[in-house]
């Protein structure tokens, strides 16, 4: 009986070894945007490279549909580095209507030979979780013809947005265009596009969101449409999209170095007939930059640094850093100056369009496929470009170099809020009128009658009328002309006046933070405030589990230098719970994170916070060694921005150590 069973033990064991080393997967490239050219298939173990037809560079775009036979994990290998973003492959388990990251814990990055060092490959490994599961894998978010056709469907009864055709490719496939504004009388053509370079689709998504709100019914949006005429096109390398070519790089030369004289492709053609029909004096390309790494995890502006035009970008991307996404970073300005003559042909787009008669705008915005610890996808980068139409709209081009802005400029928005911090402390009635007399006469994209009002909360919460305070932050918070940095305040201080004011109930509270929480990507500076304010409003009700709850809430938005701050306050509040070891194990926790941060000793102020935490949290751990202690305390005592008060306190510690030894 027990040799039957052993030999059938065996037997199932050969089995499982059987079908694990049986395990098939089929790889196809023969949807929209399919590109791999797979080296080595077995099963368990695939090798690919980009299909780099008809490019006379290498680069790194691939998309493959992928299906094994059974469960179980799959190492993809590639050619070399550089083929994976800094979230991982995008992954769609539904025929690539919508992506997900994969993730870091699932990818080996490549690295170079170096000394004794040998080589690693570049790879990630997927797990299929059944039979038969079919997933799509890419290197980046897809954006395809379909995805366009699915936007536009859902626009079909827009009245502000109207579908039409920009012409025909070299083989006859229709380039779509969106038209959204009426040409007139003082009303400015602008002329967006996006894909001049095939495989980059994160731009699409930045293009989507701006047309979104372009055509919606905002008070922004409207201001834009009295202003601008928009012509969008969404995909101008139609065929090179669809047939998953790189198209950068592409020989004898890609779309967006064929803007000039002389044109190759009879989409680009159209676009400059257009812009001459239109008397275009605003040209605007969506780009994305190398795969990952330095500035190319960064939203930048790139394009030819004539001084007007520079000016002018610097101005929206000003506003950009008021409405962007607040997780997220206003777009660098890498404009580059002129060398040598104007070229005539073979230019980019941006170039072409800067040096158009009386150009007013002709630049790129650069879109990042993914940025390393921010939460960039499709869905953010829409509200990019939700972003990207109100700063355009609050933005007031100059057409020369000499021009002064016609209406308020980013820069006084700034100086209004530094005046009023100084003011609104010591003299609200002067801080109000600064407010009001800003706000007098204020259009629709102006940000001072808003601003006016959150910052009216602001002076309200620091009397303590916390009545009237509420009411000016919720009117703020859901102003629809309120910029995303206005929207954070208010709603910041929709939960300090509820955990300040002495009447408040949990629940206020409760409904406060949700409300922050709900805004779309909330800035984390806020959200570590917005948190901290809870946290201290449940200490004071001696509801420690609460407060615990929000302090660790807290931990991963807090700065770098804050951290061994929350990790102490956590610690306190666990002795107050009665909790001693976990409130020893969390110090411990604080004390090592911090002596990472601290070697060296960085010369700042946050250098000198860091190492008051680490003293802290050192004299309160119940087994610290004197030595440990003594080590902390130095840090303290040398760095040179300590302050006095908190030198006598850690001397004061020593002397205390030296008596009991």
């Amino acid at each position: 009986m027990l040799l039957r069973f052993a030999f059938a033990l065996c037997l199932g064991l050969a089995g499982s070894l059987s079908s694990a080393a049986e395990m098939k997967v089929t790889i196809r490239t023969d949807h929209p945007g399919g590109n791999a050219i797979v080296t080595k298939n077995a099963g368990a173990e695939i090798e690919m490279a980009p299909d780099l037809r008809g490019n006379e560079k290498s680069w790194f775009y691939w998309n493959i549909a992928a299906e094994a036979s059974q469960p179980g994990r799959v190492k993809f290998t590639f050619d070399t580095a550089g083929r994976i973003v800094a979230r991982g492959p995008a992954v769609s388990l539904d025929d690539g209507k919508t992506w997900s990251w994969l993730g870091l814990e699932y990818v080996t990055y490549g690295k170079s030979a170096k000394g004794a060092e040998p080589a690693v490959r570049e790879s990630f490994e997927y797990e299929f979780t059944k039979e038969h599961l079919k997933v799509r894998l890419a290197v980046a978010m897809p954006y395809q013809l379909h995805d366009l056709e699915a936007f536009l469907a859902r626009q079909k009864n827009n009245p502000n947005l109207r579908r039409e055709v920009l012409g025909r490719t070299t083989k006859g496939t229709f380039v779509p265009m969106v038209h959204i504004g009426t040409p007139g009388p003082n009303v400015a053509a602008i002329i967006l596009t996006s894909r001049n370079h095939a495989c980059e689709s994160m731009a699409s998504y930045v293009h989507e969101g701006f047309l979104e709100e372009a055509s919606s019914d905002s008070p922004l949006a409207v201001e834009f449409r009295k202003r601008y005429a928009l012509f969008s096109i969404p995909i101008v390398d139609v065929d090179g999209v669809e047939a998953g070519e790189q198209g950068k790089w592409r020989a004898p030369h890609d779309h967006n170095r064929d803007y000039g004289e002389v044109n190759l492709y009879p989409e680009v053609k159209a676009i400059q007939d257009l812009a001459a029909a239109q008397n275009v004096r605003y040209g605007f390309d969506l780009h994305c930059p190398a795969v990952r790494g330095d500035v190319h995890e960064a939203f930048y502006m790139d394009g030819v640094s004539l001084p007007h035009i520079k000016n002018n970008v610097d101005e929206l991307i000003n506003w950009l850093r008021e409405e962007r996404p607040q997780q997220t970073n206003a777009p660098l300005n890498f404009m580059k100056p002129l060398k040598g003559e104007r070229a005539k042909s073979n230019m980019p787009m941006s170039y072409y369009f800067a040096y158009r008669p009386e150009s007013v705008f002709g630049a790129t915005l650069e879109v990042p496929y993914a940025q390393t610890g921010n939460p960039l996808d499709a869905n953010m980068a829409r509200e990019y470009g939700r972003a990207l139409l109100r700063a355009w709209v609050r933005t007031r081009f100059t057409p020369t170099e000499s021009d002064s802005r016609n209406g308020a400029a980013y820069a006084d928005l700034i100086t209004l809020r530094n005046e009023f911090g100084k003011l609104y402390r010591g003299n609200a009635t002067a801080a109000e009128k600064l407010l009001t007399d800003a706000a007098q006469n204020a259009g629709p994209e102006s940000p001072y009658r808003v601003e006016a009002v959150v910052q009216g909360a602001v002076i309200k919460l620091h009397q303590k009328q916390y009545a009237a305070a509420r009411v000016l932050a919720l009117a703020a918070a859901n102003d629809p002309s309120a910029t995303t940095a206005q929207r954070a305040l208010a709603l910041l201080q929709q939960v300090r006046i509820a955990c300040l004011d002495p009447t408040a109930k949990p629940a206020e509270v409760e409904a406060a933070v949700k409300a922050f929480d709900a805004s779309p990507y909330p800035p984390r500076e806020r959200a570590a405030e917005v948190y901290a304010a809870a946290a201290e409003y449940y200490l004071q009700q001696k509801d420690y589990v609460a407060a615990i709850a929000y302090e660790r809430r807290r931990l991963p938005v807090a700065a770098d230098y804050q951290r061994g701050r929350v990790l102490n306050q956590i610690a306190t509040l666990l002795d107050l719970q009665g909790d001693a070891a976990a409130a020893a194990k969390t110090r411990r926790e604080s004390a090592d994170y911090l002596l990472t941060k601290l070697d060296p000793l960085p010369i700042s102020v946050f250098g000198a916070m860091m190492a008051s935490d680490l003293f802290d949290a050192v004299t309160l751990l119940p087994n610290a060694a004197p030595d440990e202690v003594k080590a902390a305390a130095a840090k303290v005592l040398e760095h040179k921005i300590t302050p006095e008060t908190t030198r006598e306190k850690v001397r004061a510690k020593l002397a205390e150590l030296e008596k009991k030894s």
